[in-house]
């Protein structure tokens, strides 16, 4: 209202009152949803699928024909989780819709180590039966491919439908969490740190039971029921049992934390169902505006070498992208630290011993095989990480090698991480894993192409001009393509109509609780 009256030169200009614009908004959102909220919802989602041929959303419905679990995810989301479906990680956030539905954003790290996307669910509760039925909808989307590990907090439901749908992912507890709830339940100075200490301590599992029971020992907490319940779960938390799996360097469920905080800035808790497909859409689109952003930066700046061995450091430079290169330089100036006091070799491998400066009594084993050039290190941060060590570091200068060894280079960090190569030719029936990794490709090209097109209004009828011509043609092969084709729908909505969720109660939105006490006047 008052950018119109500036724009008029003042109220008497307008023509109409505050109160005139929100009746008339009001009229608008009620025009929208004659359908009911969920169905128009519903066919927000049914257009995005027929403009996007990989684009994916899935539902279900109570007794009473209401909204029960919503999912959906659009090919960008399908083709990065084919590219960094390695890690994953979920949360429940609250408070973004007006049926108080809990929001669960899958989510893992991509190869510029940004938080990125798979797929979003709104759920009716947050039962272990609602959470599998979650992890089953994203595995169906997803083609079946099953993360390496996931990483959650504390959460006992969670906890079920990860061991029943993923018996095989790696399942690691949020460390933030664990070292929040150490400060909550006991009551003892610096315990937290302690906890923290025994909890990413180096080691092997005997020396971490060692220290733990010595821990616990000195400081009588033999019979706290939470020491006791949080040790039956080391093995969810403690780096002596989790090193060698991959995470990716998540050890928390900060991404999550995050994002939810990033989404809670556009998602309120007023917004209709219909409402907040649309905004969570816009919101994701200006997260994928960051990644093409850093795609461009990396592939068009080169880094400014800061170490002696330039010649490994520029090979790096070349395969990396910038923060994972940044990464891998932190490792080579922490090389500095450490030499060789060792060395076992025979005819197919060299082992090398390694020790640091003024920690003489600390040792890591490198093995090197020099026929097939494959580097393994004792500290298994590659492993964990996908980033060659320092200690690789040394052995790699010391067998004078000028280039990172394929073994050792993670394609998940590399500019190529997205290049996705076919095993099969070119003239065989395409599947949907071709459709959604070929869009999601066109779609950061479009991306790329959009950064560079918008710095001038030449450059930008340019691309404008091009564009238009180009989807005229490629809509011309698709119609061609389309006849004689059956298209199915991922889901079916049948004939009754999905009546709008109740309001729902989560651990976060008990309610109101009744008082005795009298209010103040």
């Amino acid at each position: 209202m008052d950018y119109m009256v500036k724009q008029s030169g003042g109220h008497e200009h307008v023509g109409f009152t505050q109160k005139d614009i929100y009746n008339h908004v009001d009229a608008m959102r009620r025009s929208e949803i004659k359908d009911g909220d969920v169905e128009t919802a519903l066919a927000y989602l049914c257009g995005k699928a027929e403009m996007d041929s990989s684009f994916f959303y899935k539902f279900n419905i109570d007794e009473e024909s209401r909204l029960a679990n919503l999912f959906w995810a659009d090919s960008i989301a399908r083709m990065d989780y084919a590219c960094f479906g390695d890690v994953l990680a979920f949360d429940t956030t609250y408070r973004t819709n007006a049926y108080k539905k809990p929001l669960v954003v899958l989510v893992g790290v991509n190869h510029h180590c940004q938080t990125v996307v798979f797929g979003c669910t709104l759920l009716i509760d947050e039962s272990v039966g609602t959470y599998e039925w979650v992890l089953e909808t994203f595995l169906d989307a997803m083609m079946n491919k099953k993360p390496i590990s996931v990483v959650t907090d504390g959460d006992k439901t969670m906890r079920k439908a990860i061991k029943k749908v993923l018996p095989d992912t790696c399942h690691r507890l949020c460390s933030w969490h664990l070292q929040r709830n150490a400060f909550t339940n006991v009551h003892i100075k610096d315990f937290s740190s302690i906890f923290a200490r025994c909890m990413f301590m180096r080691g092997n599992e005997e020396e971490f039971e060692k220290v733990w029971h010595e821990m616990v020992a000195n400081l009588g907490l033999n019979e706290n029921r939470w020491v006791i319940e949080i040790y039956g779960k080391c093995k969810r938390w403690e780096e002596a049992y989790l090193r060698g799996n991959f995470f990716g360097g998540m050890r928390t469920t900060q991404r999550c934390e995050s994002m939810n905080a990033y989404l809670n800035r556009f998602l309120k808790i007023c917004l209709r169902l219909y409402e907040f497909v649309q905004q969570f859409d816009r919101t994701i689109l200006r997260i994928r505006q960051n990644e093409a952003k850093a795609e461009v930066e990396s592939n068009n700046s080169s880094p400014v070498l800061s170490t002696k061995l330039s010649i490994l450091e520029n090979h790096a430079a070349t395969v990396y992208t910038k923060e994972s290169f940044l990464k891998f330089c932190e490792e080579m100036k922490n090389a500095e630290l450490f030499f060789v006091v060792g060395l076992v070799s025979d005819h197919s491998m060299r082992a090398y011993t390694l020790s640091k400066f003024r920690h003489p009594n600390l040792n890591w084993e490198v093995q090197f095989c020099p026929d097939i050039v494959t580097l393994k290190c004792s500290c298994m941060m590659f492993e964990s990480i996908g980033i060659p060590c320092c200690h690789m570091v040394v052995v790699m200068k010391v067998e004078h090698l000028e280039e990172i060894p394929q073994s050792c280079i993670m394609k998940r960090w590399t500019k190529l991480a997205k290049v996705y190569t076919r095993s099969v030719p070119v003239n065989e029936t395409d599947n949907d894993m071709d459709r959604f990794v070929r869009y999601g490709s066109l779609s950061s090209m479009c991306n790329k192409l959009s950064y560079f097109a918008l710095d001038t209004s030449s450059s930008f009828i340019e691309a404008k001009n091009e564009i238009q011509n180009l989807t005229a043609r490629m809509e011309e092969l698709y119609n061609y393509n389309l006849k004689g084709k059956k298209i199915a729908a991922d889901g079916a909505t049948g004939t009754n109509q999905v009546r709008d969720p109740n309001i729902v109660k989560t651990k976060e939105n008990p309610g109101k609780v009744a008082m005795n006490v009298q209010k103040g006047r």
